[in-house]
């Protein structure tokens, strides 16, 4: 499940910035019941190739680097850190993920013409479904990060492909606000996120860095067929 929600969370925020970039979100999702009507806060920091995703209340973070081709996930509780090569990160994706199965449509996300101003972002409205039971909605605005945006993107477009995050992942720009239904176990999940903040003030590099004092975790093992 947590390897599921990160790539969640990197289909929604496809970036890596040229310059500096922190992204705060709220989210909500009945995937986790016990903020079942409380919500969390992601907060997204991105330098060059590397970016660091934290959630509010959890003792773990996950950091992505594409020149390294490699993924942390750091548990602060346990003081550990599991490296994960991206590819397998792709492979566990195409394997567990909503709607990876061949047997599921992937959905037709399409611009609906509305526009709407959320957080003062001048946003366009899409909409898509499919057969497989996901539902999304999302307000996206054309602003100049997106621009510092692609190398995340075009990685995030390959890994989720093969699920119904893959139409989301291809969409060029930020998005603002999101609502979506999956079917996972043949459950819904719904999910919400809406942008809270977007800096550009400069990171260290040690936002960066695995804590020393953290003992390295062995790779989960992929199902057997």
């Amino acid at each position: 499940m947590k390897i599921i929600y990160i790539g969640c969370s990197l289909a929604l925020w496809v970036t890596a910035a040229m310059a500096d970039l922190t992204i705060v979100q709220t989210m909500e999702t009945s995937a986790m019941p016990e903020e079942s009507g409380k919500g969390f806060t992601m907060t997204m920091k991105m330098k060059g190739q590397q970016a660091r995703i934290d959630f509010s209340g959890k003792p773990m973070s996950s950091i992505i680097d594409l020149k390294a081709k490699k993924l942390f996930f750091l548990d602060h509780k346990q003081k550990q850190v599991m490296v994960m090569p991206l590819e397998f990160m792709q492979s566990m994706m195409a394997l567990s993920a909503p709607g990876a199965d061949t047997g599921r449509d992937k959905p037709d996300i399409q611009k609906t013409g509305k526009v709407q101003t959320i957080s003062g972002y001048k946003c366009q409205e899409y909409k898509g479904s499919s057969g497989g039971g996901m539902t999304i909605q999302c307000w996206m605005s054309d602003v100049p990060e997106v621009l510092e945006m692609e190398p995340f993107r075009v990685y995030a477009q390959d890994a989720f492909k093969a699920t119904s995050f893959g139409g989301l992942a291809a969409l060029k720009g930020l998005i603002v606000r999101s609502e979506s239904t999956v079917l996972t176990n043949d459950k819904p999940v719904t999910s919400r996120t809406e942008l809270q903040s977007l800096s550009k003030a400069p990171l260290a590099d040690a936002v960066f860095s695995l804590p020393a004092d953290y003992a390295v975790m062995g790779m989960p093992s992929l199902p057997v067929p």
